[in-house]
């Protein structure tokens, strides 16, 4: 698997729609090649700048996943945001959003 030891958590694809607020401008994201993992959120965009500081937003069954980061890197493919440190419950959140999304998986394959 090229390039998987880079990568310090696994990701997971995700196939909800990902809001994403920078200043006071609100982008949503809805492309399927979107995805997620406990250090981050990788989306389809490739026009946020780097270093930029992002609020995410992200639907978890009957609530929100949120949570504080930065743009780390953009490339032609997309963005990459880093999530700053986390709560303990939206990290609960984000553990939840990341077992539905492997349950469904798994059960569609």
């Amino acid at each position: 698997m090229e390039g998987s030891s880079a990568r310090k958590y696994p990701r997971t694809e995700l196939d909800r729609p990902v809001e994403i607020r920078i200043g006071k401008e609100t982008i949503r994201t809805e492309t399927c090649a979107n995805n997620v993992s406990v250090g981050g959120v990788f989306v389809r965009r490739s026009d946020l700048p780097v270093g930029s500081p992002v609020h995410i937003r992200i639907p978890v069954n009957h609530h929100m996943f949120e949570a504080d980061g930065f743009v780390d890197s953009a490339s032609q493919a997309g963005t990459g945001i880093e999530f700053s440190k986390l709560s303990e419950e939206e990290l609960e959140n984000l553990y939840e959003l990341i077992e539905d999304l492997t349950v469904r998986g798994l059960a569609a394959a």
